[in-house]
């Protein structure tokens, strides 16, 4: 009976080929886009997931609560709340910190420093907590000692050649740190350290960005360096993680870091506005949905619940409208198989046998699908892991559940799409089938409309999504410093006092060049942040040192009064440095302000800011009390958001031509390799020893939105794979839709009607469901996206046009597919159509 049933199918796959292909290669498509979207799901949600015992490590995170401001929490904590934490809390296993940092690295002197984005110092206790898998040596004491360094393995083929590496030397060039008074960058000192175990390379699906592990224990370590200076609020710099003992719980880690960070205490004292640092416990396993403001320099940014839940819903519409093609398909070719049904039923099949037999049908197409998907997921599985920067793969070797897991899908979808059709063609009666004729089927035919109503209604839906994504996008690019000049701009990091930053102005091909600090930069791996007094309002602002034409070449125009100029001394009398060190100096810079700063003042006009007087400290010698001295605000400029995620915070910029770390260089767009090959060459010739470290902004605020990127892409891809499906299906019905009308075509021409009232008249017919479709989707798309658009801080209106838009666009693709369906009808003699059936 098997045999009968598979052969039967077979051959009804064979007379009905193309409406087949349709439907076989509709499901393909969903389901490989499926598979696809669900490997990258499962990859967000199972970060870390790798690591033995990870259900016992917590990252710590820092957060500053403001009055009158939203929490600003940190991903890189205060050094010393891991010693604090340990003298508090018993419950802890082992505790270590990261600390990323940028010196020159080098194997041999003869070759060329580097900076390395993978290096860090470490605590020796590291990999116990962060438990890595290890090529050789003993990484429970590879950091015991100082001068000591662990790599990964391209990290160790990157600057030895080598797999195994094991006790030869990395040179590490550090600075010293400066000594008071002293106005000229220290000299930095090279020392090697030397290499004791080597680890395997870390997995896409981690928030660990290190490569190269120091020791902490150097004594020129930056992490060393900060535990033996005197206690100072906000040394915000490490990642700290935590191993706990068995037995010990979340909960009570958060009360232990409740009590290490409390205010009394002299590391983590509040501000004098009452603005305070917490502490708080997120699971290793947690880590990377767990959005933070602010993150140490070359992070990997977070990933997001919303998004990755949306992606998955969006895969699963994929499948839904493939699935709606498939049951379209199979109740409009019902009527063909009536007499086919009747004789089964007249020699004796049950209902079951029948239902049987067409859902054993369904399931082989769907079967047929599935394997073409899993061809098809197999073949782009590595561009879309590259897109997306994931590690994704389909090892069914390894992951065991990973193939029945497919095919449990498939089998679900199969079922669920074959049960429909199959009630349908078993439910014919054979005294009507088996007199002749066609058999109408008006209950199918009101369910196909229903369907397609359902399928247009998700295409709307998506274009809507699509389209809002990307001005959402778009905007976020714009907002921030540089805006649409951002892919002209490099920032090299480098003190502004020496001659490149003035050489590098000469150069052809560059437009200008300016100094700041990171913090004017709106980067989200800095802060500094100080208390301001206006009257009897006092809060905590951002500090944001540039220099004179820092505004100008970033094109900001402010909204109230002007910019810095050399020519008002007041702007610059902390050119001086002897000024600053004086501790009966009271001349203090102007300022200018952002429009937030203005608005938390309490000034709803921006121009009412100018001309006022603020209270702030500036720093003093080492040990002497903070004096808060009033600077004049001269200007207000716009916010420029350090991500539209977050609302921004109240920010001051001041002049401080010499303490500055940052050259952003604007090129004019000609030759521009060229001019960046110019400027390397500059770095090198001005006697600089130290590596150049040079990034377009406009590549960085792309990795920062890389989610909303990913997201929109991928979703842009979907909305074209459900056109196509929708096409695919919505051909395949017409056809059949026209064909079952061809007599009624011939007696409308026959009558008087001419090709075009006909194409009219069937354009119609497929128009009705679409703007049903539109009707349905335009109210959840609104609520959908109006949702969406509320997770940032900062975002575009819900414009009418993009949904006028979209139905359109759902209308034209209706009109397209099915026009020349229609036109051939119409063009048809009516002789011919009057003989048909």
């Amino acid at each position: 009976m098997l045999r009968n049933y598979l052969v039967t199918a077979l051959r009804n796959l064979g007379r009905n080929w193309l409406y087949g292909a349709i439907s076989i290669l509709g499901l393909a498509v969903a389901f490989t886009a499926a598979l696809l979207i669900g490997q990258f799901v499962r990859n967000e949600f199972t970060y870390d997931h790798w690591l033995p015992g990870y259900q016992q490590v917590y990252k710590i995170t820092d957060v500053l609560d403001q009055p009158g401001q939203p929490p600003d929490a940190s991903d890189i904590t205060q050094t010393a709340i891991a010693g604090q934490l340990k003298a508090v809390f018993p419950g802890v296993a082992s505790i270590a910190r990261v600390m990323p940092d940028g010196p020159a690295l080098r194997h041999r002197p003869a070759d060329a420093p580097v900076v390395d984005p993978g290096f860090a110092w470490a605590d020796p206790d590291v990999f116990k907590v962060l438990p890595l898998p290890a090529l050789a040596g003993d990484l429970s004491t590879a950091l015991q000692q100082p001068n000591t360094v662990v790599l990964t393995r391209s990290a160790a083929r990157h600057y030895f050649g080598r797999d195994l590496p094991i006790g030869d030397t990395l040179e590490v060039s550090v600075s010293p740190p400066g000594q008071p008074g002293q106005t000229t960058p220290p000299i930095p000192v090279r020392h090697p350290m030397r290499v004791t175990a080597v680890i395997e390379d870390l997995p896409s699906n981690t928030n660990l960005t290190t490569e190269i592990f120091a020791s902490g224990r150097s004594a020129y370590s930056t992490l060393n360096q900060w535990d033996i200076a005197p206690p100072r609020l906000g040394n915000i710099a490490t990642y700290t993680f935590v191993r706990l003992k068995p037995g010990a719980t979340a909960g009570e880690l958060q009360h232990a870091l409740d009590i290490a960070g409390q205010p009394e205490d002299k590391l983590f004292a509040s501000f004098s506005n009452g603005a305070r640092y917490s502490f708080h416990a997120v699971g290793l396993g947690e880590a990377h949905l767990t959005p933070l403001g602010l993150t140490a320099r070359g992070a990997k940014p977070t990933g997001s619940r919303a998004v990755a839940y949306a992606l998955a819903g969006v895969g699963a519409l994929i499948v839904l409208v493939a699935a709606i093609n498939f049951v379209t398909l199979l109740t409009a070719r019902a009527a063909r198989r009536g007499v086919e049904v009747g004789v089964r039923k007249a020699t004796g099949a049950q209902h079951g046998d029948l239902m049987v037999q067409f859902v054993g049908e369904a399931l082989i197409q769907t079967a047929i699908a599935a394997v073409i998907a899993l061809a098809l997921a197999a073949m782009l599985l590595g561009p879309f892991s590259a897109f997306t920067q994931r590690g994704l793969t389909l090892d069914f070797i390894h992951d065991p559940l990973l193939l029945p897991g497919i095919l449990g899908v498939a089998l679900l979808v199969g079922l669920a799409a074959a049960v429909y059709p199959a009630l349908v063609l078993s439910s014919f009666r054979p005294a009507l089938v088996l007199k002749g004729g066609v058999v109408q089927t008006s209950g199918s035919a009101l369910a196909r409309q229903a369907l397609v109503v359902v399928q247009f209604a998700v295409l709307v839906g998506l274009i809507v999504t699509t389209v809002t994504i990307y001005r959402q996008t778009q905007y976020a690019l714009a907002r921030s410093m540089g805006g649409a000049d951002s892919g002209k701009i490099i920032t090299i990091t480098a003190p502004c006092d020496n001659a490149f930053a003035a050489e590098v102005r000469k150069l052809p091909g560059v437009a200008g060049s300016a100094c700041s600090s990171f913090n004017a930069l709106n980067t989200p791996n800095t802060k500094n942040i100080t208390s301001v007094q206006i009257g009897v309002r006092q809060v905590s602002f951002d500090l944001a040192p540039v220099d004179y034409g820092f505004f100008e070449l970033y094109g900001v125009k402010p909204l109230a009064g002007r910019l810095f100029s050399p020519s008002h001394g007041e702007d610059g009398v902390f050119g001086d440095l002897k000024v600053m060190a004086d501790p009966k100096s009271t001349a203090m810079p102007s300022v200018i302000i952002n429009k937030t700063a203005a608005r938390t003042l309490g000034f709803s006009d921006a121009r009412a800011a100018v001309g006022r007087k603020m209270l702030w400290a500036r720093g003093g010698p080492p040990g002497a009390p903070p004096k808060p001295l009033p600077s004049e605000i001269v200007g207000v400029v716009p916010d420029a958001p350090v991500t539209v995620r977050a609302a921004v915070d109240p920010l001051f910029y001041f002049v401080v031509p010499k303490r500055l770390n940052v050259v952003s260089i604007k090129l004019t767009g000609q030759d521009m390799p060229g001019t960046v090959r110019s400027i390397v060459a500059t770095w090198k010739r001005t006697g600089n020893g130290q590596p150049i470290q040079e990034t377009f902004l406009s590549q960085f605020r792309l990795t920062q939105y890389l989610d909303i990127i990913i997201q929109g892409v991928t979703i842009a891809i979907c909305s074209g794979l459900a056109v196509l499906i929708a096409c695919l299906g919505l051909f395949a019905l017409s056809a059949y839709t026209t064909e079952r009308r061809t007599k009624e075509i011939g007696v409308r021409k026959v009558m008087g009607a001419d090709t075009v009232q006909v194409v009219l008249l069937l354009l119609w017919q497929f128009t009705i469901p679409v703007l049903a479709a539109v009707a349905v989707a335009m109210p959840v798309g609104f609520v959908a996206m109006d949702w969406w658009l509320h997770g940032f801080a900062y975002h575009v209106g819900l414009s009418a046009w993009t949904f006028v838009l979209a139905a359109l666009a759902g209308v034209v693709i209706a009109w397209a597919t099915v026009s020349y369906q229609s036109f051939v009808v119409a063009r048809a003699k009516p002789a011919g159509a009057l003989r048909y059936e």
